[in-house]
Formats: structure tokens, C-alpha cells, sequence
């Protein structure tokens, strides 16, 4: 299967939520079984020669959170590269660690799909902007059997994306790379992402859960929650002081914030609240189901 260069609905889901999950207490007990499931935490887009500093500015806070608030190992977070100059600053490099701006998306999931078929064990993933599109299409093309891809669905129980593109960028001219111009909205690549949704039986094995941000001048609210398509939960942040911003969504760990949240129970309109979780807490509840203290 080839993707060329030139997305509130709900799916069926594992677990239910309601308002009072958004109300829950920022501290909660150290994880049990699911937490035991290593977590990749993949970056997004930025200049291919500077690379990304997963460990430093990139996933500092969350690596944090994740260790002090949650009792997490850090040998069970796990921050993958592709850049050149991501060498050295990220755990795990993926395919040659060569990645340019010009390669495709679709070939950097590749990369992201064997790595996760090689470690043997059921995973979960936490991604930033254009790492959520790199995940979605690592597990698309996985399950279909694109050529070069593992065969087979990839063990991957749990996908957060935070500030992805679903439906394209908000500034389509920023750049002429080639991972930009796929995701200017309208591409042929996020076209082909649109015709397999979430809520298909590739994507079932797995929980998704999109979040957005009005405040995110980089990807616009409605396309990262992929507004009109299904997703298990959706976790929408509105107005918050300039707080959750394109960078906000994967730092701020602790606060209250307004946000609208679906979830797939049936036909209802969104919860919301201005007393709800951090995008951080919200993406490693989202991750791994534990101590979620969400009502039945």
C-alpha cells in the first residue's frame, strides 16, 4: 500500500468516562498491571539536522510526571528518535536515524512499526503532533500489511496523540519540506489517512484518544480532535490564559483546566468543565487506565 505526499464521533471503548473523571484528584496511587506496559513517547515535526531533545525540553515534564505523580519506572518510558539530530537526546533510535525533512511520514512509521514488532510486548504510545500521525500510520499499516510493514496488528493497547494534525496543519505555507506538505490539510497523505478511521477494525485492538487545544496556534482544535470522526475519547482544552498551547499540551502536569471530553457511551452531548485534569495527566490516564477513578 502506497500513501502519496501531494478527520465528534466516538467508537466503542474499553472504558467509560464521565464528568466526574475530569474532577478527580491530580495525585493518584502508583500503577498496577497496565502501567507495567512500557510507554513511547514520540516527538513531532521540527528541523531534521537540530533533531529534537526528547529527554530535555521536549519530554522532560512528562518523563517527570510520569516517574514522580504516577511511581513509574523510568526504564518503562521510552522516548524514540528519527532525526539526525535527535542522536544522543532520545532513548531509542528508530530505523537509520537519518530521517531528513524530505522523507515521508509513511517511512518513518515504518521504522516505528518495526521497532515496536521487535520488542516483543504489548506497548503503549504517547505522541506529539506529528508523532500521532507517524503512530496512526505505523499501526494503519500494520494491520493492512503494506509492503514493508510487520505483518499483522502491532501490540500497541493504548494511543494518545497530543496536538496532532488529523486534519492538517493551520499554517499549510510554513514550510516546503515534504513532512510539512503532507500534513497541509487536503493532502493526498492525510486523505488516505481519512479513508481508514479510527473507529475501523484496524484500529480496534487498540484505545485512542485525541487531544486539542484552542489555544494551539500550530494545530488547529477541531483537527486535532479530528472533529466529524470517531476516536474512543477526546479531551478538547478551551480557553486557559494561553496556557495550552502547540507546546502546553505535552508540558503542564499540574492545574485545572477547562476542556470539553467525549467519550463512547452512547449518544451525549460533551462533558465539560473548568475544573479538569492537565493535558499530562490527562495523556497517562488515557495511556494506561490506571487509577483512573473513572465512574462505571
Amino acid at each position: 500500500m502506497h500513501i502519496p505526499d501531494t478527520t465528534p464521533g466516538v467508537a466503542p471503548l474499553r472504558w467509560l468516562v464521565a464528568l466526574a473523571a475530569l474532577l478527580a484528584a491530580l495525585t493518584f496511587a502508583p500503577a498496577a498491571s497496565a502501567a507495567d506496559e512500557p510507554i513511547l513517547l514520540v516527538h513531532g515535526y521540527g528541523d531534521a539536522s537540530k533533531g529534537k531533545d526528547c529527554n530535555g525540553d521536549i519530554f522532560k515534564e512528562a518523563l517527570r510526571y510520569y516517574q514522580d505523580a504516577a511511581g513509574r519506572e523510568r526504564s518503562s518510558l521510552v522516548t524514540i528518535g528519527y532525526y539526525p539530530g535527535d542522536k544522543g537526546r532520545c532513548d531509542a533510535m528508530i530505523g537509520d536515524g537519518k530521517a531528513s525533512n524530505q522523507r515521508p511520514i509513511q517511512d518513518i512509521a515504518r521504522d516505528l512499526a518495526h521497532y515496536i514488532a521487535g520488542r516483543g510486548e504489548p506497548v503503549d504510545i504517547v505522541a506529539h503532533s506529528m508523532g500521532g500521525l507517524v503512530t496512526r500510520v505505523a499501526l494503519l499499516g500494520s494491520a493492512q500489511g503494506w509492503q514493508g510493514f510487520p505483518s499483522g496488528k502491532l501490540k500497541v493497547g493504548n494511543v494518545v496523540t497530543l496536538g496532532t494534525p488529523h486534519q492538517g496543519v493551520s499554517s499549510p505555507g510554513a514550510s516546503d519540506t515534504r513532512q510539512w506538505k503532507q500534513m497541509r490539510p487536503g493532502s493526498g497523505f492525510l486523505d488516505r489517512l481519512q479513508e481508514d478511521k479510527l473507529s475501523g477494525g484496524w484500529a480496534s485492538a487498540t484505545d485512542w484518544s485525541l487531544v486539542g487545544s484552542r489555544e494551539d496556534g500550530t494545530v488547529s482544535y477541531d483537527s486535532a480532535i479530528d472533529k466529524g470522526n470517531a476516536a474512543d475519547q477526546k479531551f478538547g482544552y478551551l480557553a486557559n490564559g494561553g496556557k495550552v498551547t502547540h507546546t502546553g499540551v505535552r508540558a503542564l502536569s499540574s492545574g485545572r483546566y477547562a476542556l470539553s471530553y467525549w467519550h463512547a457511551a452512547g449518544d451525549h452531548p460533551a462533558h465539560r468543565t473548568d475544573d479538569g485534569w492537565a493535558p499530562l495527566k490527562a495523556a497517562y490516564q488515557a495511556a494506561t487506565h490506571v487509577g483512573d477513578n473513572l465512574p462505571r
